[in-house]
């Protein structure tokens, strides 16, 4: 999808939010990924009694971590594209939408660190996607 698109008009409101959904769902994707290499770091540790199950690991950890630089690449990619549909947005709008879909944050979350209630996240989030 090519910001172009949508300053031209062909691009459905549906497609930005599939690029936003897209950059959030890989930045969840990545945190979970990330955690499982953290929990295999302590567990490799704590392999020093059998090195078969240390080579093991540490292989499985060489794979994973290859895995999420993959993921980020793509994350990256699909974030820059993001953010080039939420340029334009006022302040507020642009903090709800990239808050949500950038860094994938929870709406409690938002509203907790934007000093807004609920209702007002949601709010922003309706006019920043109209």
């Amino acid at each position: 999808m090519n910001a172009n698109l949508y300053e031209t008009g062909v691009m459905k409101m549906a497609d930005v939010i599939a690029v936003l959904e897209r950059a959030r769902s890989l930045e969840l994707e990545i945190k979970t990924q990330i955690e499982h290499i953290e929990q295999l770091h302590r567990i490799s540790k704590r392999a020093v009694e059998s090195y078969a199950y240390a080579r093991e690991t540490v292989a499985k950890l060489a794979r994973l971590e290859r895995e999420v630089n993959t993921s980020i690449d793509l994350m990256c990619d699909a974030k820059a594209e993001a953010l080039t549909y939420i340029s334009f947005l006022t302040w507020e709008e642009r903090a709800v939408i990239e808050g949500y879909f950038i860094l994938a944050k929870s709406w409690q979350r938002l509203a907790n660190d934007l000093y807004m209630s609920e209702r007002r996240i949601f709010m922003l989030r309706k006019s920043g996607l109209d």
